[in-house]
């Protein structure tokens, strides 16, 4: 028996679907096992979106900055602060990722 998972991308606001088979000899024990797996990471990743987002703030107001000026480069770097904004900014570009994957795994269908 086969199981599908069915993955919606946007390209240019047309969701494209894609669609990938996988093979099992055991589909009713594969397929609550994998639902399972999404949800799970799901979860996961948004407990880490929600510690990024206090960590950002908190840096943020540790440092008195707006991200939208640090992220465009009008935040200027000093000597004393320089490590605390080179974290601030790569938290802020993890947070982007992380949200990146919460939506593709939102996508995804399971069929069998």
């Amino acid at each position: 028996m086969y199981i599908v998972m069915m993955l919606r991308f946007s390209k240019r606001g047309v969701f494209i679907m894609k669609i990938i088979t996988l093979k099992s000899d055991s589909p009713e024990t594969v397929v609550p096992l994998l639902k399972n797996a999404v949800e799970r990471e799901k979860k996961i990743i948004m407990d880490t979106i929600r510690k990024s987002k206090e960590k950002i703030n908190s840096l943020a107001k540790t440092l008195g900055v707006d991200t939208g000026k640090l992220m465009k480069g009008d935040v200027e770097h000093t000597e004393t602060n320089d490590m605390q904004l080179i974290e601030l900014e790569g938290e802020i570009e993890i947070l982007g990722h992380l949200e990146t994957e919460l939506k593709a795994l939102e996508t995804v269908e399971i069929c069998k």
